[in-house]
């Protein structure tokens, strides 16, 4: 009985490692050496396919949780980095302040698209009103949208 239990046991070990490795096998070399070049100092990193031939890391760097996006051929097309509402630039925070004075906010990232051009992106939310909402640098409200369900994302 013992000997059926490890066994069991080292298959369920055996199926997930297995699992795992044939998930990263989607990522591109090309777009995983691209990002080593990009970030070297990443630590935790972990892959996914965002969409067909976008390929993003998730991962820590100086203690910041970060996301980058590559295409197949190893291009940085976009970077996300986790921040709080002290580091949005004040033209960003009075257009919070004047259009969206009652809700609060999560998941405040800055977003760098391959081009150097930055906006702000966030969710907000006022009792069951939740938003997807983006500006730009100078405060001019790109995106206003309702949240999808978590079961509606994928």
């Amino acid at each position: 009985m013992k000997k059926l239990l490890a066994l069991v046991i080292c298959s369920v070990f055996v199926v997930g490692v297995s699992a795992v490795n044939q998930k990263d096998e989607k990522i591109p070399a090309k777009a995983k050496s691209g990002f080593a070049v990009k970030f070297p100092s990443a630590q935790k990193v972990k892959w996914s396919v965002e969409k067909p031939g976008e390929f993003e890391a998730e991962f820590t760097m100086n203690k910041v949780e970060t996301s980058a996006l590559f295409d197949e051929k190893g291009n940085l097309l976009e970077t996300e980095t986790e921040i709080n509402e002290k580091e949005l630039p004040k033209t960003v925070k009075t257009m919070l302040t004047k259009d969206f004075a009652e809700y609060k906010f999560d998941e405040i990232e800055k977003v760098t698209d391959s081009k150097g051009v930055v906006t702000f992106e966030m969710e907000a939310a006022k009792g069951k009103d939740k938003l997807e909402i983006s500006f730009d640098s100078n405060g001019k409200l790109l995106k206003k949208e309702p949240m999808k369900e978590a079961n509606e994302k994928d």
